[in-house]
């Protein structure tokens, strides 16, 4: 295991100082003079490693999608496609609510509108859920499950717009919901459209 360098501790708590402080008083009403105060750290450092205070936004996108490669590295193996499919998403709505929350969710939301690929959503390609979703999906077709006609990587953007669509109504009705509830009828309603007919 490679030894954890000095740059990347202080990322760490520089980024686990911010999220604390936007959850406790939400993201405009927290400053960067603020964050470092908390971090015990000069301005100038917060600086080496983010231009900007929306910059936290990114490296919360790049903690989601560590989350989602530990959730299938720990999967057992006699999971389904299926169940497997369904614990990423639980997954997705776990570390929504009980680490990102509401007044981020808010957040990253507006600057996807307002900044676009400069805060690259759940549809990136590049990103860990595209992946994975992708890699069952194909998995899928070849044990026969799902429908082998499928384009995988549209069946992946459609799977995805409906869980951020439900993430986006969460966050409209401020949490008046069950998150997981929600995203898994989807995706049970979805998959039943996508099985292979002989199945």
């Amino acid at each position: 295991m490679e030894k954890e360098t000095k740059g990347v501790r202080t990322k760490r708590q520089l980024y686990q100082c911010a999220m604390k402080l936007f959850r406790e008083r939400g993201f405009d009403r927290v400053s960067v003079d603020e964050i470092v105060r908390e971090a015990g750290m000069a301005k100038g450092t917060f600086y080496i490693y983010f231009n900007t205070k929306s910059d936290i936004i990114l490296e919360m996108l790049r903690q989601y999608d560590t989350y989602y490669d530990q959730i299938m590295a720990g999967l057992p193996d006699d999971l389904s496609i299926d169940e497997q499919m369904e614990e990423i998403v639980k997954g997705a709505c776990r570390f929504t609510e009980e680490v990102i929350g509401l007044d981020l969710i808010r957040v990253l939301y507006v600057k996807q509108l307002t900044e676009g690929q400069e805060h690259p959503g759940l549809l990136n390609e590049d990103r860990a859920l595209f992946r994975i979703l992708s890699e069952l999906l194909t998995a899928g077709q070849r044990a026969g499950i799902y429908d082998p006609a499928l384009d995988v990587p549209d069946t992946t953007r459609l799977i995805l717009h409906g869980i951020r669509a439900s993430f986006f109504e969460w966050c409209s009705s401020r949490g008046q919901f069950d998150l997981t509830q929600e995203c898994l009828y989807f995706l049970h309603t979805f998959c039943r459209g996508i099985y292979h007919a002989a199945k």
